[in-house]
């Protein structure tokens, strides 16, 4: 008798919450829940202000977890996510991935992400995300079946590094390419980054070089400088009371008349905006030689995720039968 071998995505399991758990879109109403739950988080998710909430609900790009025990639902978690990431309508990206302390690990996110994928556009066959290397939110991606391919520096200031994680969403799906952008400039950093692949057998929390914008190929090998520490803040000393001269008369007290010349306010000189540093063009071209190569490589060797539940979408004829249909209808 030959031996049944099966795959990681064919032994994964179906993620399956410990409560009773609906997913509904995003509203308005919602927002308050949002920014709440985001500030208990903000070292993990990240931050987005109100008005971009709002947009995103808007744009339909929010899912809300239900706890249904009886009476009014009670919200547990969200999920900000969209079907396009870059402009290509094949790859889609988790903003946030959020669930309320206590909740935990009783598998919502795994039904918030389910849910985002089987809403996604058709053609959308692979997800991503980005990652602060630092957090235990990693653990979930690798367990959910996302693949660490690459890596970029965040931000400056808390010297951090970000994982890039993706994952094949289609069930069975072992041939779609892999992809990642070479340098990124939006998001929350809104600055430069170059993103360059992890190296064949290391681990995603390893250490990992920063590369940070303005750094030339050729420059001398000089420490960084620091920005200058801010000089104390000093305190003006309180101008005397000006002693009135005027005279009483009948309780009313007349003022001394004011100085001919008054001194004018002097006008603050305007702050110039620093200029944004940016990559040294051959770096970014460096690498995105790198991506492609990597990528021709990783895309001809097999590279199956290791994941410990399988929330990829199945598609089938009856499915595309449902959403083939619509269309023959508007099209008479």
């Amino acid at each position: 008798m030959s031996e049944i071998i099966l795959s990681p995505n064919e032994m994964a399991a179906r993620p399956l919450p410990q409560i009773d758990v609906t997913i509904r879109p995003g509203v308005m109403s919602d927002v308050p829940f949002l920014d709440s739950l985001q500030k208990l988080h903000t070292k993990q998710v990240g931050w987005m202000p109100t008005a971009q909430f709002e947009g995103k609900i808007k744009l339909g790009h929010v899912l809300i977890a239900e706890e249904n025990t009886g009476g009014t639902p009670v919200p547990l978690g969200y999920c900000i996510g969209n079907d396009q990431y870059f402009k290509r309508d094949d790859v889609g990206i988790i903003y946030q991935m959020n669930v309320l302390p206590g909740k935990q690990r009783g598998l919502i996110g795994a039904s918030l992400l389910k849910a985002q994928f089987e809403r996604s556009a058709y053609g959308c066959k692979l997800y991503c995300c980005w990652c602060a290397q630092d957090i235990a939110a990693n653990r979930f991606w690798e367990a959910m079946g996302f693949v660490p391919l690459a890596f970029r520096a965040g931000s400056e200031k808390k010297s951090r590094v970000h994982i890039f994680w993706q994952k094949r969403i289609r069930s069975g799906d072992t041939t779609t390419p892999w992809w990642f952008p070479s340098q990124t400039s939006g998001g929350s950093i809104r600055e430069d980054r170059i993103v360059l692949p992890i190296p064949p057998g290391t681990h995603w929390s390893d250490a990992k070089p920063m590369i940070l914008p303005g750094i030339e190929l050729n420059a001398p090998d000089e420490p960084r400088k620091l920005p200058s520490p801010r000089k104390p803040y000093e305190t003006k000393p309180k101008a005397e009371p000006i002693k009135s001269t005027g005279l009483d008369k009948g309780g009313l007290r007349f003022a001394p008349e004011k100085p001919e010349e008054i001194e004018s306010p002097k006008e603050k000189p305007k702050r110039e905006k620093k200029a944004k540093p940016k990559n040294d063009p051959r770096l970014v071209a460096a690498a995105r030689e790198l991506r492609d190569r990597w990528l021709e490589q990783v895309n001809t060797t097999p590279l199956l995720p290791s994941g410990k539940y399988e929330v990829a979408r199945t598609i089938d004829d009856q499915t595309c039968v449902e959403m083939v249909e619509p269309m023959k209808l508007i099209a008479a």
